[in-house]
């Protein structure tokens, strides 16, 4: 866990004059009367810097993404100096395309939604570092943002989908099955950092009892054939399976403004005074009850599957 003021100087050539030079060069005209609280969502938690502005309808109102994955593949792999200076270079601009998509101001925002757990230390610290002092320039409130719970939530701006559900969450670092019961009210039933999905779920298939919600996310969650493995597991189950569109699946400024509007809603971790906040590389999400899920050895039997 890392503590902000002890981590400022690695933005060198992002100095506080250079910034707040920048945040006032914001003039966006607004073409219209904004009747509804409105959300910025910026995500810098790995590879790609993204912004949207969504409001409390779920209205996506603009967006914007810079995609750090050419550079990556002719490394072999995300160096994190190489994702963080690729986030300083963009994050300013990527905000302001999302805005002025938007036609929405900074005055004109009800708060901001910043990924700030988990991820890449580098890769959360630019985009904290930027959003606090947007926040500060502007006098808005903070929202920071758990970047799992954001992934699992996005279901509930695609779909009508009430409180309790399940959630898989298939990404490159996370695999994790957990019960959604409220928005920040998450039960860990199984996880998994070095096994397939398959394994977790082969010893989790009773959970998803009939009549039951199992939502899938997460940036894998988007691969077309662990969809259609699990709707063979949901409909032997009789358990309704729901994925968001696999452009929302993947990292996206969309899912982060969306957990905003989801907290602002709910109350919950609205930051009026950001004085010590901290980014925090790892975190888990909820709390965990894999252990005693463990130990009440769920017997499951299996399922054929057609050739």
């Amino acid at each position: 866990m890392l503590i902000l003021n002890k981590t400022t100087g690695v933005f060198s050539n992002l100095s506080k004059g250079k910034n707040y030079e920048f945040l006032r060069s914001f003039n966006i005209q607004p073409g219209k009367l904004f009747l509804h609280k409105l959300v910025l969502g910026i995500e810098t938690s790995c590879d790609d810097t993204a912004a949207a502005v969504v409001d409390e309808t779920g209205n996506v109102l603009g967006e914007a993404i810079h995609s750090q994955t050419e550079v990556h593949l002719k490394t072999g792999g995300i160096i994190p100096p190489v994702a963080q200076q690729l986030h300083r270079e963009n994050i300013q601009r990527i905000v302001q395309e999302a805005l002025s998509a938007s036609k929405v101001s900074p005055s004109e925002l009800s708060a901001v939604a910043t990924t700030v757990k988990p991820g890449l230390a580098l890769s959360l610290g630019v985009g904290l570092f930027f959003s606090l002092q947007l926040v500060d320039q502007f006098k808005k409130p903070f929202i920071p943002i758990h970047h799992m719970e954001a992934h699992a939530l996005t279901i509930r701006l695609t779909n009508k989908v009430e409180f309790p559900f399940l959630v898989l969450l298939i990404s490159g670092g996370h695999c994790l099955l957990a019960l959604v019961r409220g928005v920040s009210d998450f039960l860990l039933l199984g996880k998994s950092l070095d096994i397939a999905p398959g394994d977790m779920l082969d010893k989790r298939d009773l959970l998803c009892q009939s009549n039951a919600v199992l939502v899938v996310s997460g940036g894998v969650a988007s691969n077309l054939y662990i969809r259609k493995a699990l709707e063979v597991v949901t409909n032997a189950t009789q358990c309704t399976l729901l994925c968001p569109p696999p452009r929302l699946c993947t990292d996206n400024g969309i899912m982060i403004a969306w957990n905003g509007v989801e907290r602002l809603h709910a109350g919950l971790g609205i930051l009026y005074n950001t004085e010590g906040i901290r980014y925090e590389p790892k975190c888990p999400l909820g709390i965990d009850i894999s252990k005693e899920v463990g130990e009440a050895a769920i017997k499951v039997p299996r399922l054929k599957m057609k050739p």
